[in-house]
């Protein structure tokens, strides 16, 4: 049996389109990997939901509460029939701590989400200027 397919009939679930996976302000129930199918993560605005990533085959999400101990920052939901695998903290844990390389994965997906915030912070901050000169430029 293929390492994929031990790992999925042990850690693996699959959840139909529209599941919630977690709302922000829940505690860490683990990280999840996606084998096949699409999952979105939104944040709540004042004026309902923005979509920050839809992530899909190969991708993992759900580490950062795990691993700073807090609670949920965003929701997850199911775009599409999914099969996900569904690592709990203390495995988690086990395999941070172990020589799997999944810590040094972990940690370039966190790099890479933290260089995206920069890069919204960075639009953001230019709308605002351009917003600002555009109130107070004469008419």
């Amino acid at each position: 049996m293929k390492e994929e397919e031990r790992l999925y009939k042990k850690f693996g679930q699959s959840f139909p389109a529209g599941t919630i996976l977690f709302e922000e302000g829940q505690s860490c129930t683990g990280m999840y990997i996606i084998r096949k199918g699409r999952v979105r993560l939104a944040k709540k605005t004042g004026k309902g939901e923005c979509t920050i990533e839809t992530l899909g085959e190969g991708d993992f999400f759900g580490e950062m509460a795990c691993l700073m101990g807090q609670p949920r920052s965003i929701n997850a939901v199911v775009e599409e029939e999914s099969q996900i695998l569904v690592v709990e903290p203390e495995v988690l844990d086990r395999l941070f701590r172990g020589n799997s390389g999944m810590g040094l994965k972990v940690l370039g997906n966190l790099a890479s989400r933290l260089k995206k915030a920069y890069e919204i912070i960075a639009r953001l901050m230019e709308e605002a200027e351009q917003s600002v000169k555009k109130e107070s430029s004469p008419r």
